[in-house]
């Protein structure tokens, strides 16, 4: 039996390496099936990156649901500024959202429930499409509130877009600003005004 002295150091027990980020069918669904509803050559590229709707995996690597957000900005979008074209994405992704089985629950829910409250399951909905986001809310005042993403691969305007379609539902008119932008997240200003 091998003793080890007191000053020698103990083995670091083996990490397995981290998962690569995983994205749910669902995302895709619900922008490109319900929303988008590509066909040719735009159906083309998304198989061309990975993602064809006609045999849908339950989840893809994160790579490929950002190519096929690239390939949507160039069919859906088409001379748009990057910024412009992620907001209205994630406006369209809302919309196809809300044409799946979760999405029509939650949209009759959401003018229930009213802003504030949906304000504060956004996290759970981000996490529900990617697991490595962390989204922290702050109230600053009446109809506004800051809201600091930690994101290793961000997309500001896509969230943004999807922030502004989220509380669209709850009946009031959304403003969201991409107040702050660093290679690990981003800070969001929302301001909205009743009806």
């Amino acid at each position: 039996m091998e003793r080890r002295g007191l000053n020698e150091p103990a083995l670091e027990p083996r990490r397995p390496p981290p998962m690569p980020v995983q994205v749910p069918r669902r995302n895709f669904e619900g922008l490109f099936t319900h929303a988008l509803k590509p066909t040719g050559g735009f159906a083309q590229s998304l198989r061309d990156i990975g993602y064809d709707a006609e045999a849908a995996q339950e989840y893809y690597p994160l790579a490929v649901w950002r190519a096929a957000l690239g390939v949507a900005r160039r069919y859906a979008f088409a001379g748009e500024p990057s910024e412009v074209a992620n907001r209205g994405l994630g406006h369209k992704y809302v919309e196809g959202f809300a044409q799946t089985l979760v999405g029509r629950i939650f949209a009759t829910a959401a003018p229930l429930l009213g802003t504030e409250r949906c304000l504060t399951r956004l996290p759970t909905y981000l996490k529900a499409g990617r697991e490595d986001m962390k989204m922290l809310l702050e109230p600053v005042q009446a109809h506004e509130w800051r809201i600091r993403v930690v994101d290793p691969d961000p997309l500001p305007d896509f969230v943004a877009g999807v922030v502004e379609g989220v509380l669209r539902r709850t009946r009031v008119t959304p403003r969201v600003d991409v107040l702050e932008r660093h290679p690990t997240g981003y800070v969001l200003r929302v301001e909205w005004d009743e009806h």
